[in-house]
């Protein structure tokens, strides 16, 4: 059928669809009319939008009325009363916040009560008497009715049964001749890795249901009676394939090939109509051996919001159409396709939508085809009643899709009506317009030119689809990446839902699943460019999976202190120059290692699941981390060379100590920027994860890096690693860690410089106001993947009371925590592997005893008699100051606190003393304001995991005893400038400042009076000081005082920000120059902290007579002048968060040993008058994360979007 059939079968259409308008307009009724015009009010004013969608969500939360009085009473005075209430709503509104809201338990219960009346326009109740009653009353009318059950993805696998129930029951109700299912309410555990298991129970599941439906038929007259329909909903994108594949295995059952059944499909997926034919070519031949049709039902897709979030946060290209015509266009191919005479008998319609064009389009198609009895029209009930009325009185048959929730569980139905009220309002819409639409007014001209332009379009339509990642076949050139493009985006993490993908997969554990007797790869010592095997002490690389079957997959030689000594002496002599380079040339070569670990995916997710039994999908994550780093590192160093007053060069030897729970993203990273700064690399991987550490390696040395500048030495800890970051000639080192280790270091080399990152005591804390099912989604995912064995992991749940004594959120929890598949690693469908190593000390404490006060809500267990595999465990009531409360874990093991209120949630979770990471579950914007400026962690995440970090989105790195050293986040545009000198080459250049400050005023008046020839002998330290000072409050107000958001993701605020050190002390040596001392007590007051300048109680120097002078005090501000020994000030160090000296050859011996026991950091770098740089050392790095969508809807956000 060619473009005039088309255009003529449109011209038909606009007629009949004028004519089914007039029918529908003249059958309103004075209450739909009433709505229309509620509508119209609050279209025109999008405000009304907010608080209307922050009511639906809000006020069904917490089972306080007081607590739900105040959040309406802060969501009415903050966005106004709704302009599209009636006058009688706009008074009692009004009454509320005057007197009502005084009154909660009156005036809440009316409010939830009114809110239920409007939602029960277009959501049934699930009530089994009143759902039989609104079904036959419609059908009384002339339509059939198919219901839904609301409600997001279940948790568990006991609500997946429960669900299942409902749908059986519903099935059973003689009433009901239909209902609709979603595959996320069939099966807690989809995983689009493990295609095949998914499949398997999503059948098994669906054909209890067919089984139901056959055993229940319906009248159907004629004294007929047929089974009961079931439609499979269409979901997320990443659904897709499952929901087809197991739609048609189930029905190729022998007892299931004389049944009808149905499946959605989405006309805003390009992969739709390809899905289309692959169906339609299966059912005609399932029709040709005799069998029952299928039917597809044809939406346009109303998931765009949340498609559009997946696709920005994983860097992934959007799955549906960015445009509406193409989306109007596809669904006409589709509709009409399936009209053919040939495929409709075999594959009946569906044709869903509220807009008369698109229904007069699709009639006139059936009535040229001479189909019309292969199809129905399905609308959603409540949204155009008025208009199915029409088309019933016409002739037509329809179908109306009716959601249902239960009174009890009400709030299923938040998300739909949210999804509806975002679908419905945007300007592309056609119910946008609906109200008071008439045929020939320009609402009617606009929407019929829309149409006519999609009937054009619907030939430029290819059936090429947007998401096509194929990790076989991808092409990775030398020209992408930051080097090229100078910018930087993040990698993108594999999709799953791909087939292509998932046979990639299974080519990768058919490599790296090992046989017990395959030969183990034999992995060397790698110093001053050449291997070192066979003389060496060798050790097994164990597969944890395979632990019955003794599986080694590597053999790997351990160093000794002799390799120790040349491996350093090598990297201080750097025979191929690679401090040298410029970091453009390194930037270059590191783009290439970025390549060669593109390619070698595939080997480091093997290797990583077979000598850590990491899961694939955690171990994909981690090499899209490792590529970012590979790519922001070294381009962040060119940020700084751009600096032209700077001049900046590798520290020299860097000594780069991996971990074993993220065994490619944590040494890539540590490698990658240690030689981006300049720095020659002596690399000692966790004896754990020495196989993926290898792979790593020899990607760095692919691309150009070679075997002197990234040495590969594997070694004992205890013997010679110690020996190697105590060497007097490692510049520094690169920890990821136990807080102990890092502090037994310091203790044995107090002069070290120790970048770390440590453990954490990780909360998340729960409160009324939250989403309680999301927050158990994301909970569970935070404290139980790779097994817990995440430093950034959840290990606290705390629960406000109301929560905590919620019987369905505990029973929720555990529900969700035991459906976990937990085993082996070449399992696709396990959530978690195996443990690194058998528990023992306070893990295998955690998981075989509870702490006074504490019971199981779940018992962890040990599966298999593999000691390395535990199933998840919850201790419940877990005591504050206790063991459990204040111990790292580091494994499948969550704690749950109770606290009063958030006040004492945060007192319990900053009681920790740990500060890593942080989350909070909370729709309530004051609660989570309150949070942020409380709790006490690098890392904050609201209403999302608190794992997951991503490069420059989110960089990572804690406070408290969850950091040694400097400070700067992993993943951060500083973090490679510590590994690197800097000086200044001459004034620092500024632009303007544009905010007043009393420091920027004492600054002119010392430049002035500095010019006239006062400060007689002391003019140059004032005039550097006066440059240093604009310098720091130029960089202060350009970056370090503001929130930066590098990628402005809609839906998710990702803001850096930098915070003052509580308490700082100045100490003033006596070779300090002036300068020295005035700049440093300058930037501690430029960034806010409180200085305290300390000198010997003898110094009676010119520098110690400026300071106690007028423009010394001025200066200082409310600092504080002491003098302290250094015994004195060695007893200060627990009371302060950071010593500030002019040079590391002015930090006595007693200074240090204090400091590294208390692993307190000495800032003792040379004093820069480069704010940008000199401002570092006092502040603190913090990130928040904040998932502010609902459901996609953007909220506040969106407006600003729109204007």
């Amino acid at each position: 059928m060619g473009h005039d059939f088309h255009a003529g079968i449109a011209d038909e259409a606009i007629e009949l669809a004028a004519l089914w308008l007039d029918k529908a307009n003249a059958s309103l009724t004075a209450e739909e009319k009433k709505y229309h015009e509620r509508m119209q009010r609050l279209l025109n004013r999008p405000g009304d939008k907010i608080v209307l969608t922050r009511m639906i969500d809000q006020s069904f939360r917490s089972n306080s009325t007081r607590r739900i009085a105040d959040q309406i009473n802060y969501t009415l005075r903050k966005h106004g009363v709704p302009d599209f209430l009636s006058e009688t709503e706009k008074l009692l509104t009004h009454m509320f916040l005057g007197v009502g809201r005084h009154l909660p338990g009156v005036s809440v219960p009316k409010i939830i009560d009114r809110i239920r009346q409007d939602a029960r326009r277009s959501i049934v109740s699930g009530d089994a008497e009143h759902l039989s009653e609104y079904v036959v009353s419609r059908r009384e009318k002339g339509v059939r009715v198919n219901i839904n059950r609301l409600g997001e993805a279940i948790l568990g696998e006991d609500e997946a049964g429960a669900r299942l129930k409902i749908n059986t029951a519903d099935l059973e109700n003689p009433a009901v001749d239909h209902i609709s299912i979603k595959i996320s309410t069939l099966y807690s555990q989809i995983n689009p890795l493990a295609h095949e298991h998914t499949v398997k129970v999503l059948v098994d599941r669906l054909s209890a249901l067919y089984r139901a439906a056959l055993r229940n038929p319906y009248p159907a007259g004629d004294n007929r009676r047929l089974p009961k329909f079931i439609n499979l909903d269409m979901e997320a994108y990443t659904d897709l394939h499952l929901t087809v594949d197991a739609f048609m295995r189930t029905l190729d059952q022998p007892e299931f090939l004389d049944y009808s059944a149905g499946i959605v499909l989405q006309a805003y997926l390009p992969d739709a109509f390809t899905l289309q034919q692959h169906l339609t070519k299966w059912a005609r031949k399932r029709e040709e051996r005799g069998h029952a049709p299928i039917k597809i039902r044809i939406v346009k897709g109303a998931n765009m919001e949340m498609e559009r979030l997946e696709a920005r946060l994983n860097n992934w290209p959007l799955a549906p159409f960015d445009n509406k015509r193409d989306v109007d266009a596809n669904y006409k191919r589709m509709v009409s396709f399936g009209m053919r005479h040939e495929n409709i008998p075999a594959v009946r319609l569906g044709v869903a939508s509220h807009n008369l064009f698109e229904l007069a389009y699709a009639w006139k198609l059936a009535e040229a085809s001479d189909v019309r009895e292969y199809f129905t029209f399905e609308m959603l009930e409540g949204m155009a009643n008025h208009v199915y009325r029409a088309l019933v009185a016409y002739g037509c048959p329809v179908l109306l899709y009716a959601p249902v929730a239960d009174e009890h569980e009400f709030i299923n139905a938040v998300a739909y009506l949210i999804r509806r009220l975002d679908e419905n309002t945007t300007p592309e819409n056609y119910l946008r317009h609906a109200g008071g639409l008439k045929p020939g007014k320009p609402a009617w001209e606009m929407l019929k030119s829309r149409f006519l332009s999609s009937i054009d379009h619907m030939g430029n339509l290819t059936g090429q689809v947007h998401r096509r990642q194929n990790r076989f076949t991808e092409i990775y050139a030398e020209a992408d990446g930051s080097f090229h493009s100078h910018g930087f985006e993040n990698e993108p993490n594999t999709d799953w839902s791909l087939e292509a993908n998932r046979i990639w997969a299974e080519a990768i554990r058919k490599k790296w699943r090992k046989s017990p007797d395959a030969p183990p790869l034999q992995i060397p010592l790698v110093i001053a460019g050449g291997e070192s095997f066979s003389d060496r002490t060798i050790k097994k690389c164990m597969d944890p999976s395979q632990f019955s079957e003794r599986v080694c997959v590597a053999r790997y030689a351990v160093g000794t202190e002799a390799d120790v000594e040349g491996a350093v002496r090598t990297a201080k002599a750097d025979p191929d120059n690679w401090r040298t380079k410029t970091p453009a040339q390194r930037h270059e070569i590191l783009g290439r290692v970025a390549v060669e670990v593109r390619k070698a995916r595939g080997d480091l997710i093997g290797a990583a699941a077979a000598h850590t039994g990491k899961v694939f999908a955690e171990a994909d994550v981690e090499v899209s981390e490792a590529i970012d780093f590979l790519e922001y590192y070294p381009y962040s160093v060119r940020q700084f060379e751009n600096i032209r007053t700077l001049d900046i060069r590798g520290k020299g030897v860097g000594v780069v100590v991996s971990p074993w729970n993220f065994p490619i993203a944590i040494p890539c990273g540590g490698i990658a920027a240690a030689l981006a700064a300049g720095n020659t690399v002596i690399f000692k991987p966790a004896s754990n994860a020495v196989l993926p550490a290898w792979l790593l390696c020899q990607a760095f040395w692919r691309a150009g890096v070679s075997r002197n500048a990234l040495q590969f030495l594997s070694c004992s800890g205890d013997g010679a690693g110690k020996d190697l970051v105590t060497h007097p000639d490692v510049d520094f080192v690169i920890l990821t860690g136990g807080t102990e280790t890092g502090l037994s270091m310091l203790r044995a080399k107090a002069d070290m410089m120790l970048s770390a990152e440590t453990g954490g005591k990780n909360t998340t804390i729960v409160t009324a106001m939250s989403d309680r099912d999301q927050a158990i989604d994301h909970v569970i995912d935070s404290a139980f993947g790779n097994g817990g064995q995440k430093c950034s992991a959840t290990s606290l749940l705390i629960l406000e009371r109301e929560v905590f004594d919620d019987p369905h959120f505990k029973t929720r929890l555990v529900d969700a925590a035991k459906s976990l598949h937990v085993g082996s690693a070449w399992d696709f469908k396990n959530k978690y592997g195996p443990l690194i190593r058998p528990p023992a000390g306070d893990l295998e404490r955690a998981l075989t005893r509870l702490e006074p006060g504490e019971f199981w809500a779940l018992a962890p267990k040990n599966i298999a008699g593999n000691p390395h595999l535990w199933a998840p465990g919850i201790k419940w009531n877990v005591q504050p100051g206790s063991y459990t409360h204040t111990t790292e874990f580091f494994g499948p093991v969550l704690g749950v606190m109770c606290a009063e209120d958030l006040e004492a949630a945060v007192d319990l979770a900053n009681d920790t003393g740990y500060g890593l990471t942080a989350g909070i579950e909370s729709l309530d914007p004051r609660e989570v304001e309150g949070w942020e400026k409380r709790i006490f962690a690098g890392n904050l995440y609201v209403n999302r995991g608190t794992t997951g970090a991503i490069v420059l989105r989110q960089p990572f790195g804690g406070r408290g005893r969850s950091v040694l050293g400097p400070g700067l986040k992993a993943g951060s545009p500083n973090y490679v400038i510590q590994f690197m000198d800097a000086a200044d080459r001459g004034y620092p250049e500024i632009g303007v400042i544009p905010e007043n400050h009393p420091l920027l005023r004492l600054s002119n008046d010392w430049q002035y009076k500095a010019e006239a020839g006062g400060f007689e002998n002391i003019s140059d330290d004032i005039l550097k000081t006066v440059r240093a000072i604009k310098s720091y409050l130029y960089h202060f107000q350009r970056e370090f005082g503001v929130d930066n958001d590098y990628f402005h993701i809609g839906g998710q605020d990702n803001i850096l920000r930098y915070l003052p050190m509580e308490r700082v002390i100045v100490r003033i040596h006596p070779t300090d120059t002036l300068f020295e001392v005035l700049a440093r007590i300058a930037a501690v007051r430029v960034t806010g902290a409180e200085v305290v300048v300390s000198m010997s109680p003898d110094t009676r120097d010119p520098v110690a007579g400026f300071l106690e002078s007028p423009d010394g005090m001025h200066l200082a501000g409310r600092g504080r002048m002491e003098r302290h020994t250094d015994k004195e000030l060695a007893g200060l160090l627990g009371q302060v968060n950071r010593v500030r000296y002019a040079g590391p050859d002015r930090v006595p011996r007693e200074i240090r040993t204090h400091s590294s026991r208390r692993g307190i950091y000495i800032a003792d770098a040379p004093v820069l008058m480069e704010g940008r740089v000199e401002l570092l050392y006092y502040l603190v790095n913090q990130n928040i994360c904040n998932n502010y969508h609902r459901y996609g809807n953007l909220g506040e956000r969106g407006l600003a979007a729109d204007t």
